[in-house]
């Protein structure tokens, strides 16, 4: 990498919130820089995680925090729809039902070097996510992103049903866009959050009342209706990754 491509344009250092490549303590990052089979020049790699898959990247990063995501060495590098094109490809002979994508806030994350979950949307999420949608209580532009707070309920990690508050936008593609960049301007700016506080899931539309992606995100001091549950920093209560 150049001195060039680890310029950021944020004045967070990247050091300290995107990880230093000589960091040798964390086993994703470690698996990534091993490997010995991957793309040449490839920024991700697909490992198998407790349930479904991982996207990691390639490139020491450590999370959802690291501003080179936004604008700098890595912004170029369209991780999610990468995720989305495997999902595709390592589902594609697998009965899961509807795929998901999924990162967690920086805080509740088990691994410090970047990742994606790629996994199977627990059981009646996507329904309740298209009744929003037909009702109109989901954004359809970025802009109004951070107002649209929706109830949905997956589960705990005993299998409990788990409610929780997200803030949910639809999208027709994400081919040519950077989600991290989209979160980033559009709500950690605009309500003034910190970008490590959050989570963000990626859950597939098609056959339902509109085709594309559903994009939600949440945090655990998510502000929310007293009539409505808390926000939440991790991507499991929707999504079977572990």
């Amino acid at each position: 990498m150049t001195e060039k491509q680890r310029e950021t344009t944020l004045t967070v250092p990247p050091v300290a919130l995107c990880g230093d490549p000589r960091d040798s303590d964390e086993f994703l990052w470690n698996m990534a820089r091993d490997c010995r089979e991957r793309q040449i020049n490839g920024f991700w790699l697909v490992s198998r995680g407790v349930k479904g898959y991982l996207l990691v990247a390639t490139d020491r990063i450590k999370g959802i925090e690291c501003p080179d995501l936004v604008s700098g060495a890595y912004a170029g590098n369209n991780y999610w729809q990468v995720a989305e094109e495997r999902a595709a490809y390592w589902f594609g002979q697998q009965k899961w039902g509807v795929v998901g994508l999924g990162i967690n806030a920086a805080h509740h994350r088990s691994h410090e070097q970047l990742h994606i979950h790629i996994s199977a949307v627990r059981q009646g999420v996507k329904a309740v996510l298209d009744m929003a949608y037909q009702s109109g209580r989901v954004a359809k532009d970025w802009k109004s992103w951070p107002t649209m707070l929706n109830t949905v309920t997956g589960e705990d990690q005993s299998g409990n049903p788990q409610a929780r508050t997200y803030r949910v936008v639809h999208t027709d593609s994400f081919k040519t866009l950077n989600l991290f960049k989209s979160l980033y301007e559009n709500v950690v700016v605009a309500r003034n959050e910190s970008m490590g506080d959050q989570t963000m899931i990626v859950i597939e539309a098609g056959n339902g009342p509109a085709d594309g992606y559903y994009v939600l995100n949440s945090w655990d001091g998510l502000p929310h209706p007293a009539t409505a549950p808390q926000g939440t920093g991790v991507c499991d209560s929707l999504l079977l990754c572990k």
